[in-house]
């Protein structure tokens, strides 16, 4: 009882001081007028490839992915803000924390992936007006739960770079910046996903593959397939178990090993 008492204070310290994080990067009119006009610019920009393509089916197809990769896109901002604690100093203390660092690092970076779905819920209900993607009242509280789903998905990968960034920092820049061309590429976002192959294989455990497909069929009034549900609840879970190892054990073992440069 007392470890579940203490696994809750250090959770909810964790959620109010990415709070205070979250509130020093933004204010609401920088939020609105410049991190959201950024994002949804980024949504325009591959719906009029699309366009420029010559197929409004394919204008519809790109600006609905880039609309949901938001959020896992968005998530990806944990991995700084977690190298950001061992810069800082805080890292040994998280360290020694009574449950481990995993929950401290997991619930301070959560407002970045919820920064993602709300960026990525209100990308999708501007599309219609955007580009004309019908989502019709019914389906859309649907296609918010599935968003939450996807970008909860892709925060537990980019919890399991952090843990590797942590005992990097220089790797940083390359897992993101990888991550993200590995995500818009293969994912589905803007071309159908590989569905064999090595390729096939890779899609299969990335984020946001299996959501996504479960978006657009929600989207086109074709109902939600629960197989792409559940794999994408296998995806968050795999990633998920992922990072408690790179966070957790990996950095015991450096401490134990006494390799880790806190600084």
């Amino acid at each position: 009882m007392r470890d579940a008492k203490a696994l809750l204070h250090q959770i909810g310290y964790g959620l109010l001081c990415g709070y205070q994080d979250y509130r020093a990067l933004y204010t609401w009119r920088s939020w609105l007028f410049g991190w959201m006009v950024r994002l949804l610019c980024q949504v325009l920009f591959f719906s009029m490839v699309g366009q420029a393509i010559g197929s409004d089916g394919a204008q519809r197809y790109m600006a609905l992915g880039n609309a949901v990769i938001l959020g896992p896109l968005g998530a990806l901002g944990v991995v700084s803000s977690s190298v950001g604690e061992r810069r800082a100093g805080t890292l040994q203390f998280l360290l020694l924390s009574r449950n481990g660092p995993f929950p401290a690092l997991l619930s301070r970076g959560l407002y970045w992936a919820v920064d993602g779905v709300v960026a990525s819920c209100f990308a999708l209900v501007v599309l219609r007006w955007l580009v004309g993607v019908e989502i019709g009242p019914l389906v859309l509280p649907v296609c918010f739960l599935l968003q939450a789903l996807i970008t909860l998905s892709g925060y537990s990968l980019a919890l399991a770079l952090a843990g590797v960034s942590l005992r990097r920092p220089e790797s940083r820049m390359y897992l993101t910046a990888g991550t993200t061309i590995l995500l818009m590429t293969l994912a589905g976002v803007n071309t159908e996903p590989p569905q064999g192959g090595f390729g096939g294989a890779v899609v299969s455990v990335l984020p946001a593959t299996h959501g996504l497909r479960a978006m657009r069929s929600a989207v086109a009034g074709d109902g939600v397939p629960l197989t792409a549900v559940l794999a994408e609840c296998g995806v968050l879970l795999l990633w998920g178990a992922i990072s408690w190892l790179t966070l957790t054990g990996a950095l015991r073992h450096q401490v134990r090993a006494g390799s880790l440069t806190l600084r």
